[in-house]
């Protein structure tokens, strides 16, 4: 199953002249997208035919408000499959996991969307379509960007990361595709439900700019000079990205990705109410839960949006600061939280974090070893338990294994603390292939599924890398712990877990 969301893996007009804000902790980890549907808004269908066929299911992902989901697509005996799936806002993306790929598509309330192919002969016969004409000409817009960038964007992104160019080759190539994608989208623009497609685009160059630093210095722009360039050039100028826009929160996921990732960064939108460089050093002076809602109350004027970002942010920061913390975070917003749907979310996930509060009884889990012998966390009590919950294409966890937990083992290896390396991205083999060739010492264990198995549930594992410590009279000590990389910081935890 690919991984929809890549979060780099938070957050007033605020003077940002010195760009030194607090950065957070969540950027270097790796998401997984969870697998329970939310309660519906409105419903669309997709349905098909598939032939020579040898799976019973094909799966798919649907974007959300807070999470996106995944989901399986049976197939009957013919080649048929039919699946009525939830959409949270206006429009959502689809991802098809189908030939090795992951394919987007959206659909809209009430969409029918059909689906269509020949597994022997996937290029030639795959076709996605829907008997509303402004809905089809919609999806055929987006297979064919999908055939003509895909592979493109994915080529340029790996020579960006690999290859040494400057600065403006590099905005001269992500500028170039992007003119490619946005007059491809812009196919129909005479028609509204173009207007998605092209929001898109936008967002997603925006986007690659940032990830590489340069959209400080560098405006995407349309070179072609035609009447549908011109009209491109005015909708999305000169630091569209800076503009809050509702339009784009309803019908783009890759909008609301973006500006979560750019707000969250210490970046300031345009109309921000926070003004000055007191406030810059009054915000630095706080604990990063308390940084960050700040930040984000300030930069946001239309409420849904503050509201969407916030229940996501408050959400996300459960899983890495201080409980009380976020705690605290949480009860002020929820005085000010006006979006009905959002402050039920968040009730309802608060309710279930308060069991991982340190102090509580760690939740019990049994799982199996290299060896195939089965260790619950029971069987250790009266020893202090450090987790981890890593994976194996977690480039974050793999750089801690290679270069921290030895040591860290090491000073460790005569006094009562157990080291649990849980992993949840991989199978079995896969997992058993990396034990070795990352020479892991600690008692290594295996959570297959990650958001669908039943350990990651417990302990809200929805990031990695994750660590936890766990006192020996089995009480959660840290939700929260720091990684080996931390030193002192860690061992000092250890130490008072072990008094």
């Amino acid at each position: 199953m690919k991984s929809l969301l890549f979060i780099p893996l938070l957050f007033l007009t605020v003077s940002l002249s010195a760009q030194t804000k607090k950065k957070s902790v969540h950027q270097d980890l790796i998401f997984k997208p969870l697998t329970a549907a939310p309660a519906p808004k409105a419903t669309a269908v997709i349905k098909g035919n598939v032939k020579n066929f040898s799976d019973k299911y094909w799966e798919l992902a649907v974007t959300g408000d807070l999470t996106n989901y995944s989901l399986t697509m049976p197939v009957d005996k013919d080649g048929n499959f039919n699946k009525t799936i939830n959409i949270d806002d206006e429009t959502e993306d689809i991802y098809l996991y189908l030939n090795d790929d992951a394919i987007k598509i959206c659909a809209q309330k009430n969409d029918t969307i059909l689906v269509n192919w020949d597994n022997k002969d996937f290029k030639n016969t795959f076709r996605v379509s829907s008997s509303q004409p402004r809905a089809n000409a919609r999806l055929q817009t987006m297979i064919s960007v999908y055939n003509y960038c895909h592979e493109r964007f994915m080529d340029l992104m790996k020579s960006l990361n690999a290859d040494k160019f400057s600065d403006s080759v590099k905005y001269e190539k992500i500028n170039n595709l992007y003119n490619k994608e946005m007059m491809i989208a812009a196919t129909h623009l005479d028609q509204a439900e173009s207007q998605k497609l092209i929001t898109d685009v936008y967002y997603k160059y925006a986007d690659l700019l940032n990830d590489h630093k340069l959209l400080s210095r560098y405006d995407l722009e349309i070179k072609d000079t035609s009447a549908v360039g011109k009209k491109l050039n005015r909708q999305f100028g000169p630091g569209t990205y800076r503009t809050e826009s509702e339009y784009a929160y309803k019908n783009s996921n890759t909008y609301k990705q973006f500006i979560f990732n750019y707000v969250r960064f210490s970046r300031v939108l345009n109309g921000a109410t926070i003004q000055g460089s007191d406030w810059d050093k009054k915000l630095l002076s706080l604990n990063p839960a308390w940084y960050e809602y700040y930040l984000i109350m300030g930069n946001f004027r239309l409420t849904e949006i503050r509201d969407w970002f916030l229940t996501r942010e408050i959400k996300l920061a459960f899983g890495f600061y201080p409980f009380d913390d976020v705690s605290n975070v949480y009860n002020d917003f929820m005085t000010k939280i006006k979006t009905p749907r959002y402050a039920d979310s968040l009730k309802q996930f608060y309710a279930a974090a308060q069991r991982l509060k340190p102090g509580n009884p760690a939740p019990d889990f049994s799982l199996k070893n290299d060896k195939g012998e089965t260790v619950s966390l029971k069987s250790l009590r009266g020893k202090v338990v450090y987790i981890d919950f890593w994976g194996v294409g977690c480039a974050p966890c793999v750089y801690e294994i290679k270069n921290t937990t030895e040591p860290l083992h090491a000073k460790y290896k005569d006094k009562n603390v157990v080291f649990l390396n849980i992993c949840v991205d991989s199978d079995e083999k896969t997992w058993k292939n990396n034990l070795t060739s990352l020479k892991m010492t600690g008692t290594n264990l295996i959570a297959e599924g990650w958001v669908r198995n039943p350990v990651c549930q417990k302990y809200n594992i929805t990031g990695i890398p994750h660590y936890i410590t766990i006192g020996s009279d089995g009480k959660i000590v840290n939700n929260n712990a720091a990684r080996p990389s931390d030193g002192d910081r860690l061992t000092t935890e250890l130490d008072k877990a072990l008094k």
